[in-house]
């Protein structure tokens, strides 16, 4: 049922019912109106015919006047009568009265077949005289009190139209924001996320819905680009992990083949083994390294809080130290440095940062030393690592944060930098290879992070995640 005609259907019963009720209450009130003047009127009427009665009561009961004048008029086509009952002589009749006389009452009152209204009053001394009785028949008010209440309901069924009527016309000009609103809605092309509904109506209702359902189309798109955000991550993926575990995969097999040759020399057999430990270790963190690239591609805005950025560190140094027990690591931490972010992001920077220094800052010795340095400043919080290292060329600086940039020769998986790019994006930050004129004096590598305090992302990437901003051609 349309909205229009429920509203046209309350109208037509709301309209109906008051006007019934509100108009039963002013019958009943005219009827008890009537009744209670037609009381009034027999009272008066008593009262007015009293002295007359009482003469015609005193003459009847005269000894000593030889002619009496009666004074008898019948009528049985009035309403009203009087009767004058003197106490001695013949009684009285004007008008049309009851067969027989009802009980006397002190005010009016109803005969006991219902069909007069009468008065009563005593002539003379405690009545010695005689009773005056004023009657009026109950049927001609019955009839005009039902003549109200015909009238009544014709007017009743009146307003049942009428109110019909308005409530559709009155339902459909109060829904006709709503009416243009539909209209609105289903021209919105949701396929391609384009379209809003209006919010000028100036019905306040009206422009609140249109602002949620603009909302929820808001929330749509940005869904279905997470879900295209997250096939085209499982995309890059899957392609990813199907180039980079192509090579070490086929030197696995190649190493396993050699195994099988019963009379190879055990030296050359425990190169081999070395050979598949390598690049089973390899496989590993290039998994590993993946699986973390494709989370934080995903990470929700939701997941960020307030992180102790300074502690993070501080512990992420003790674990590199047990990780990585030729390297000197020596942390210049604060007490506090909050920043909003994801714990798990923030960490991963730390801790790729030092094992990226780790693995290629170590220098003809086989040792390293890292520095790494937490301050804020502003409304930023930076962190710098720095090694010893034999450094980087400032040329290729920018490249070293594409996916699977790497020396020849290099043991690391080309992601590293990569990972700690994604994040820092990912936090609204922004991370560089800083040139050694600005790094401390000695080191090798120098990379310095720099993170707003509070920062609250639109989206998990901003459109500058490592696909788009270092996707290869």
């Amino acid at each position: 049922m349309r909205l229009s005609t429920r509203f046209a259907l309350c109208v037509a019963i709301v309209v109906p019912l008051l006007v019934g009720l509100s108009g039963l209450l002013v019958v009943r009130l005219s009827a008890d109106d009537l009744r209670a003047g037609r009381d009034l009127r027999l009272v008066q009427r008593v009262q007015a015919l009293k002295p007359l009665a009482l003469t015609y009561a005193q003459r009847e009961g005269a000894p000593a006047r030889a002619a009496r004048t009666r004074i008898t008029a019948t009528t049985g086509q009035t309403a009203e009568g009087v009767y004058v009952a003197p106490a001695r002589g013949e009684a009285l009749i004007m008008g049309t009265v009851p067969a027989s006389l009802p009980p006397p009452e002190p005010g009016p009152a109803t005969s006991p077949d219902g069909a007069w209204r009468y008065a009563s009053t005593t002539l003379g001394v405690n009545g010695r005289r005689g009773r005056l009785w004023v009657f009026e028949q109950e049927a001609p008010l019955a009839d005009q009190i039902s003549h109200l209440y015909r009238r009544h309901l014709i007017v009743t069924l009146i307003a049942l139209v009428v109110g019909a009527a308005a409530g559709l016309a009155l339902g459909r000009f109060a829904l006709r924001p709503l009416t243009r609103l539909t209209k609105d809605a289903a021209a919105v092309d949701v396929r391609n996320g384009e379209g809003r509904l209006t919010r000028h109506s100036r019905v306040p209702e009206i422009d609140e819905l249109a602002g949620l359902v603009n909302g929820i189309l808001d929330r749509r798109d940005e869904a279905v680009h997470r879900t295209a955000e997250a096939l085209d991550t499982a995309s890059a993926f899957a392609a990813t992990a199907a180039h980079e575990l192509r090579t070490p995969l086929t030197s696995m097999g190649a190493n396993i083949a050699l195994l099988k040759y019963p009379n190879l020399p055990p030296e050359d057999r425990e190169e081999v083994i070395r050979d598949l430990a390598g690049e089973q270790a390899r496989v590993e963190r290039l998994i590993t390294m993946l699986r973390q690239l494709a989370r934080g591609e995903l990470m929700e805005p939701e997941s960020l809080t307030e992180v102790d950025l300074a502690g993070l560190s501080g512990v992420a140094v003790k674990e590199a130290t047990r990780r990585h027990p030729h390297a000197r690591i020596v942390a210049h931490l604060p007490d506090e440095a909050m920043v909003r972010g994801w714990p798990e992001g923030l960490r991963m920077i730390v801790d790729n940062l030092l094992d990226n220094a780790a693995v290629h800052g170590v220098g003809p010795l086989g040792t390293v030393r890292i520095d790494l340095t937490v301050r804020v400043e502003g409304t930023f919080a930076l962190l710098r690592v720095a090694d010893d290292g034999p450094g980087m060329p400032p040329e290729i600086h920018q490249e070293a944060f594409n996916r699977f940039s790497r020396r020849a020769g290099s043991p690391g998986s080309g992601l590293g930098l990569t990972l700690i790019h994604q994040q820092v994006v990912l936090h609204g930050g922004k991370v560089e290879i800083e040139p050694r004129s600005q790094a401390r004096p000695g080191t090798g590598l120098s990379v310095l992070v720099q993170l707003p305090v509070s920062w609250r992302p639109d989206g998990p990437s901003d459109g500058l995640s490592w696909l788009s901003a270092h996707r290869k051609p």
